[in-house]
């Protein structure tokens, strides 16, 4: 019985250190892109570096990242403007 309490109680430490997030998608070419980060912020950029990982085989650079308005109206959001190692320098538009 101990061990069943102590396999459940790790699993909901596991959902809760993990929170709700998720990524939107602003942006996306062979050489980069811009994702806005959605809920928890720890849990959203993770998602996020999976994201530019399977996007960017091998390897990326995040060229700006912060806090900026959304598009369609006065809200705040968190973007994360990336670089496909290898791709040409080149301005994220949509950041």
């Amino acid at each position: 019985m101990e061990k069943k309490s102590s396999l459940l109680a790790f699993v909901f430490l596991a959902v809760l250190a993990t929170g709700c997030g998720s990524i939107r998608v602003v942006s996306e070419a062979r050489s980069g892109g811009t994702i806005v980060l959605d809920g928890a912020h720890g849990a959203s950029r993770a998602k996020a570096e999976k994201y530019m990982r399977q996007q960017c085989p091998a390897g990326y650079e995040v060229v700006e990242e912060g806090d900026t308005v959304g598009d369609s109206d006065d809200t705040r959001e968190w973007r994360i403007a990336y670089r496909c190692n290898g791709s040409p320098s080149v301005a994220m538009i949509a950041y």
